[in-house]
């Protein structure tokens, strides 16, 4: 059992039963245990061995029963501050009132903090087919006294990012930019979403005279949703959460951008030396961001989901000469860069053997001796 004593005790309940059951005189019984006298006598009269409170019967307190009453009320219902109820007493009440009085009466009360409002619940992404695509902006400091924007757009089921450094944020530059992920995507997009600025949509170019739920059509990223069958979807104004998946990351980014230690150049003012150095860095980062096991998709990398999405993947006794076979599919070949970048994805990986993409067979079947590789889909087979 957790016995609490006061600070100052000279004794323990064990001492006080002692003191309660001895017939030994007041002052052998001080001698024997080394306490006054006063104190001996205090806990023969007792019968338990229990600290009593140790707050006064009486509390000091310049304040009335009506006076509490309305410092409780100003502190619970209007939610004032310490300040704010003090000076509302002071202006309606007395204007003698010390703020060291007003706190120790409300910690008397239990309402010396404000009761906290109730977060909102976190609310999850809706559930979405493949092909969910969440596009911003990000702004990057100026560097050399030139602008840069990063164009970001990531799938939301796979986490898959790509990412386009732009010297300005024109709509005909980010529809560009729209372009040219489609391009190296190589998957279908069905849906995009983006905020509601002018380098993505019209939808407010003449709000002063109409108000519209979506764009005109007319604006260049608006085509190029058109010309790929690609629904453009738009957040509600003033709700950036509800492109939350594009603004964590651009989150991210920063911090991996403040993280860089600062150049020499500039008196240290600029953590890179030059607009190619820093395009580098975060093209290295966003490489590597997609090569890292994410705890949201049960520690795995956004590169290996897109490397293999579900779906019948398997031919296995299909043929002659199969006895095991794995499909893994890639994104369509579109020239030779993309068959360079699929050799290097499956044969010479940047990134360690841990996190890597698995391109094999699993470990209860034997590596195949005879293997043809295709670079829209991968089979592994072993004859037999």
């Amino acid at each position: 059992m957790l016995v609490k004593l006061h600070a100052n005790a000279a004794t323990t309940p064990k001492m006080r039963a002692y003191i309660q059951a001895s017939g030994q005189p007041v002052g052998a019984l001080a001698r024997e245990l080394g306490i006054s006298e006063t104190t001996v006598r205090r806990w023969k009269k007792r019968r338990d061995v229990a600290d009593r409170a140790s707050t006064p019967h009486t509390l000091a307190t310049g304040f009335s029963a009506e006076e509490e009453a309305i410092a409780v009320e100003l502190r619970t219902r209007p939610r004032l501050s310490l300040d704010d109820a003090l000076e509302v007493m002071r202006r309606c009440l007395r204007a003698d009132i010390s703020r060291s009085a007003l706190h120790r009466c409300l910690q008397r009360r239990g309402v010396s903090q404000r009761p906290r409002e109730p977060k909102p619940a976190t609310q999850r992404f809706d559930p979405e087919p493949f092909g969910y695509v969440h596009v911003d902006l990000k702004h990057l400091p100026r560097l050399q006294g030139q602008p840069a924007y990063v164009f970001v757009a990531i799938e939301r089921v796979t986490r898959f990012v790509h990412v386009e450094i732009v010297p300005e944020r024109s709509g005909a530059t980010i529809a560009t930019c729209l372009e040219a992920f489609l391009e190296a995507f190589g998957h279908p997009v069905h849906t995009i979403l983006t905020d509601n600025g002018s380098e993505f949509t019209d939808r407010f170019g003449d709000a002063r005279w109409r108000k519209r739920d979506r764009g005109t059509g007319a604006h260049p990223f608006d085509q190029v949703c058109q010309r790929h069958g690609v629904r453009h979807k738009l957040t509600r104004p003033y709700h950036p959460q509800t492109n939350g998946m594009a603004e964590r990351f651009n989150r991210r980014l920063a911090e991996a951008l403040d993280s860089h230690p600062r150049s020499n150049t500039n008196a240290g003012k600029n953590r890179f030396r030059d607009r190619p150095q820093r395009n580098t860095f975060i093209k290295t980062f966003v490489h590597d961001y997609n090569r890292t096991r994410l705890r949201c998709l049960g520690h795995k990398a956004p590169a290996e989901l897109l490397a293999n999405l579900p779906g019948h993947n398997t031919y296995a006794g299909k043929g002659e000469g199969f006895s095991s076979s794995l499909i893994i599919p890639l994104p369509p070949l579109r020239g030779r860069e993309r068959e360079l970048e699929a050799r290097r994805y499956c044969t010479a990986s940047p990134w360690s053997a841990r996190s890597r993409p698995s391109c094999s067979t699993s470990s209860e079947t034997r590596r195949p001796t005879n293997t043809s590789i295709s670079f829209s889909r991968i089979r592994l087979t072993m004859t037999s």
